[in-house]
């Protein structure tokens, strides 16, 4: 996908070991509720199906400096003289290079919710603090 392969590979380690320890934290800590939320996943299920959460960019930022193959230059933030910002942020993924748009905190925040992107997923979370 474009993405840098070793600094891929280390999110997915930390999640690994972060799941652990919650299990650790859960059988130590019964009356207590751990909520993980599987933001490299439901980020990747987005960027890798695009069309059906209606985005159209998945590397390049809404507001950013012109050129360069992301539009991104480090020294020259989304504001800056020479900098540019697309007409419709809500096809973009990325508003700056370095924050989510609106669009994409959305989606996220719905596949957590909604989507079991959740461990446990928020209904059940629900149910046990009320005690249904």
């Amino acid at each position: 996908m474009g993405c840098a392969a070793a600094v891929n590979a280390a999110v997915m380690l930390h999640n690994q070991i972060l799941q652990k320890k919650l299990e650790i934290f859960r059988s130590l800590y019964p009356n207590c509720h751990f909520l993980y939320a599987d933001y490299w996943n439901a980020y990747l299920t987005i960027k890798m199906n695009l069309k059906k959460y209606q985005f159209e960019e998945a590397f390049k930022p809404c507001c950013g400096a012109v050129g360069g193959p992301l539009n991104f230059n480090l020294h020259s933030p989304c504001g800056s003289p020479g900098t540019v910002k697309c007409n419709d942020p809500s096809k973009f993924i990325s508003w700056d290079g370095i924050h989510l748009t609106e669009a994409m905190n959305r989606k996220v925040t719905d596949l957590f919710l909604n989507q079991g992107f959740c461990q446990p997923s928020f209904s059940e979370l629900v149910k046990s603090k009320s005690g249904m």
